[in-house]
């Protein structure tokens, strides 16, 4: 059945790829994240092919067919989908990696991070955390958020914005107070169309210099996109932070397909009535530490599909007090 749906899929691009007029990167090549990427705001979302369906639709389909989660060693931990948006995520016995290496590519990320203007992001070469990956390395996206310090400041913003959901002053009974909001998020990080471009060429040069520094470029995502990021950071007295960010999808539908390391531990969750996905990253290549906790859910508001994180980099949190944030938010 999957191969009979892969050659369908593939089949309907063909026939419709030079209307789809589909970046040239959009090869065999494709990675698992890319999908979101390709519904660049110079595009017109709303254009239809002959059978109806949407650009963005097939080039998602494809996406996911073409991309490495039929690969030996996947596991699928969850999909879900609500109005715009879908998501499933699997992990790859390729994708762990030793002690070692993971300490030395997020203080290579680190380092790319550093660098970055404020608001600006990275697309990043990182072989040897694919050394064991089948196909092409994934480009991994770095962000330097522009974080507007204040809580009367960011909730200004939020106003200016448009955006009506309901922030609250502090987290888990005052511990954790609002301190400062950004319009990207540190874990969730768009790239733009020309990633694999930008990959390629970091490729071409690692292979001519056998370099060891990380190699990294620059990327623009389009400003115009179906969906938009709002991160609300909360810390308590030791400075220990929470995340809360809403990924709001408005135009168009987004499907995300996400691989994670094998020893990702997930649970579904209840939190009033609302499905919710429960993951801990211990091989975390962003954050303060190697362990990113996440709590995942879905709600659909005035035709847009808001997806709300509540994520902590911190190796100390809980999954329990974590659980205690997400259901304060209901």
């Amino acid at each position: 059945m999957a191969m009979s749906i892969e050659r369908k899929l593939t089949e309907a691009f063909k026939r419709d790829q030079a209307e789809l007029q589909c970046p040239p990167s959009l090869d065999e090549r494709i990675m698992a994240d890319y999908g979101r990427m390709a519904m660049d705001g110079r595009r017109n979302k709303h254009m239809k092919n002959k059978r109806g369906l949407s650009r963005v639709a097939i080039i998602a389909a494809v996406i996911a067919v073409l991309s490495g989660f039929g690969y030996a060693g996947t596991q699928l931990l969850f999909s879900d989908s609500l109005g715009k948006y879908s998501i499933r995520m699997q992990s790859n016995e390729a994708l762990t990696i030793s002690p070692e290496v993971l300490d030395h590519a997020r203080a290579s990320l680190k380092a790319v991070q550093d660098e970055l203007a404020p608001g600006t992001t990275a697309v990043v070469y990182l072989p040897e955390v694919f050394s064991e990956y089948r196909g092409a390395p994934l480009p991994i996206g770095v962000t330097s958020p522009d974080w507007i310090a204040g809580a009367l400041e960011w909730r200004a913003v939020l106003e200016e914005k448009g955006v009506t959901e309901t922030l609250p002053d502090s987290l888990l009974g005052g511990a954790y107070t609002l301190k400062a909001g950004s319009l990207k998020s540190p874990f969730h990080v768009l790239m733009g169309l020309d990633a694999m471009d930008r990959m390629n060429e970091m490729i071409a040069e690692h292979n001519a210099t056998n370099g060891e520094g990380p190699l990294w470029r620059l990327t623009e995502p389009s400003s115009e996109g179906p969906e938009s990021y709002y991160t609300s950071v909360y810390r308590d007295v030791n400075d220990e932070a929470l995340y809360y960010t809403w990924q709001i999808i408005s135009d168009a539908s987004i499907k995300t397909e996400a691989l994670t390391s094998p020893s990702t531990v997930y649970e579904e969750l209840d939190l009033d009535g609302y499905k919710a996905h429960y993951t801990q990253n211990d091989q975390s290549l962003f954050g303060e530490s190697n362990v990113l906790q996440g709590i995942m859910w879905m709600e659909e508001k005035e035709g847009e599909t808001i997806v709300h994180h509540v994520e902590s980099d911190s190796a100390s949190m809980t999954k329990e007090r974590l659980v205690e944030v997400a259901s304060s938010l209901q």
